[in-house]
């Protein structure tokens, strides 16, 4: 039976320790060291090639490893097919069978198990209220569309009661608003059954919705694992700060004093406190910290700040969006509400300015940032 309460969290836990997988001259991923806990919805973010697909497989049973282990609920999993793994998986391509209607093709694992046809019946019927589907039962795939095929290739693999449901970029190819809704929806239906989840996506928002923790790939390797604010405001690397939503990023060579730094680049020179570091600083700072003035006298005493040149002015309905240049060619961005740098121009000089508790100084690994 298909649970579904908002309470009860039922699915199974997930660990992969120190796993690699190298291809003949090329390393997909490397020392993966990772727990998804059970009923988590768990995101494996990155940009293409970065190893979050392999990983997916590699947990899967699709891919062999090349060392490392991977234990479900506490059983090395590494010699077991993927079929006896007990996990379901939806693709970015829903793989429908079009000679098969709606009903069949959800049942089609059932069959495989060999569960008594009215059983069957009875867990298909449920499957399909829970992702909105009822009644649509006999219906081919060619009679659905994109978004109501990608919801019965959710209910085939959850029809089972999987252990974990394992999901590929499943929204990739649908439209914006489609995408958006879906994105409720699986949200949704992860808080009723209380299944362990493991998504993929290349996209920060949709990352940003859905999931309890992200963890952020890049170069086959896991930058960082967390929940999403603290990914956002507490960055570890210049990489996980430029990936994950704008920001304009300030470089130079930073002065220590026990945990005080000061960073000089040009036109400016702030201050702040961190962990020290050897080596080029990166100072990032997100657009809704960032306010504008005309000139440096109305600038709040106490904050930090900078000369830039207005590139871009951007009405955005609920609020405003600033493109500037800084001295030596930086690009940074502002957005707030309305009222936001009122009556500056593109091509106007201004000043940027932030409290100094905001942003985050981090080793500057030449990563740009992902403005």
């Amino acid at each position: 039976m298909l649970e579904t309460t908002t309470t009860s969290r039922t699915g199974t836990r997930i660990d992969i320790r120190n796993v690699s997988k190298h291809y003949a001259g090329a390393t997909a991923v490397e020392d993966v060291d990772l727990t998804i806990e059970p009923g988590e919805f768990l995101t494996l973010l990155g940009p293409s090639g970065s190893g979050k697909t392999t990983t997916l497989n590699l947990i899967a049973g699709f891919t062999d490893l090349s060392s490392g282990h991977i234990e479900i609920d506490g059983e090395r999993v590494d010699n077991i097919p993927s079929h006896r793994r007990g996990l379901g998986v939806v693709f970015q391509h829903y793989a429908l069978f079009p000679h098969m209607n709606v009903e069949d093709n959800i049942a089609f694992p059932l069959r495989q198990r060999k569960t008594p046809k009215a059983e069957q019946k009875r867990q298909v019927a449920e499957v399909l209220e829970t992702v909105g589907l009822g009644g649509y039962g006999q219906r081919f795939p060619s009679e659905l569309s994109g978004g109501q095929q990608q919801r019965v290739a959710f209910a085939r693999a959850m029809v089972f009661e999987p252990r974990a449901l394992l999901m590929d970029e499943p929204l990739g190819a649908l439209d914006k608003n489609l995408r958006e809704k879906l994105q409720l929806e699986i949200k949704r239906i992860h808080q009723e059954v209380g299944r362990t989840f493991v998504f993929v996506t290349h996209d920060q928002e949709e990352a940003l919705v859905l999931s309890d923790r992200i963890a952020i790939f890049n170069n086959g390797r896991v930058e960082q694992v967390g929940p999403s604010d603290e990914l956002y405001e507490q960055p570890r690397t210049l990489f996980v700060a430029t990936f994950m939503g704008e920001s304009t990023v300030l470089r130079g060579d930073p002065q220590w004093q026990g945990k005080e730094w000061t960073l000089g680049f040009h036109g400016a020179s702030v201050r702040g406190v961190a962990e020290p570091f050897a080596g080029p600083a990166a100072l990032v700072l997100r657009p809704e910290d960032i306010q504008l003035a005309h000139r440096e006298e109305e600038i709040p005493a106490g904050r930090q700040y900078c000369p830039v040149t207005v590139k871009q002015n951007i009405y955005l309905g609920s609020g405003r969006k600033f493109e500037l240049e800084l001295a030596d060619g930086t690009v940074g961005i502002v957005r707030g509400s309305l009222a936001q740098g009122a009556g500056l121009e593109v091509g106007d000089p201004a000043f940027a300015f932030w409290h100094p508790e905001r942003g985050s100084l981090l080793p500057d690994t030449g990563t740009q940032s992902a403005t």
